[in-house]
């Protein structure tokens, strides 16, 4: 914070930091909740216990604190993917154990998939382009390819696969078995989902089969 925004700063905001923390925590339940179109600032203002005067003090608008989600979940994502240990593990092993990472990933923050619903919508218009996010999101994507060039000089991925189509054919699967299982349910009447940990064997079988030769 510099010392323009200290001495500008609002009554009532003794301690900044945890003030951006209770207004972050709220954005982060308001977007999960409502969506970039149905959430206003008021309301995160208000779920803050915080006037809209201290939430527009600390943050541009409402763009900017879907942003704040955006980016911390992108830079959480991506440190916990870059933890696996993918020269240690065979080609097949490593895919397995990314795929793992990022189904487990989504079904423990539901969140993660609204977002993601909630970009597509809007083709991404609230993302941003930061170093940061670009080095982790480049460090990944070569760990990848260098895993699928080792699977298919071994023979075991189909020549085709390259990392980028398993990264998106990864989240559309993904995201789809986590989000869509109720429309789908009352759209066919069927409970097609009776056991998530099934379907999430099934997800991956699904897609381990695709990648191989």
């Amino acid at each position: 914070m510099t010392e323009e925004q200290t001495s500008a700063r609002p009554r009532g905001t003794r301690d900044p930091m945890a003030t951006i923390r209770k207004i972050l925590e709220a954005a982060r339940k308001e977007f999960g909740a409502n969506g970039f179109d149905g959430t206003k600032v008021e309301h995160i203002a208000r779920r803050a216990s915080v006037s809209k005067q201290i939430v527009y003090f600390y943050f541009k608008g409402k763009d900017e604190l879907y942003w704040e989600l955006l980016k911390d979940i992108s830079i959480t994502t991506n440190e916990r993917l870059l933890r696996i240990p993918f020269e240690d593990l065979s080609p097949e092993q490593a895919i397995r154990t990314y795929l793992e990472d990022v189904y487990d990933i989504y079904a423990e923050d539901p969140l993660i998939g609204m977002v993601s619903l909630d970009q597509s919508m809007h083709d991404g218009a609230q993302l941003r382009s930061i170093n940061e996010i670009r080095n982790l999101q480049k460090l990944l994507a070569d760990r990848l390819a260098e895993v699928v060039r080792r699977g298919q000089a071994e023979g075991v991925f189909h020549p085709d696969i390259d990392s980028n189509k398993i990264e998106f054919m990864t989240v559309i699967i993904t995201v789809g078995c986590l989000s869509s299982s109720t429309m789908l349910e009352r759209y066919s009447g069927r409970n097609w989902q009776q056991n998530p940990a099934d379907t999430r064997t099934f997800a991956l079988d699904f897609i381990m089969r695709a990648l191989r030769k």
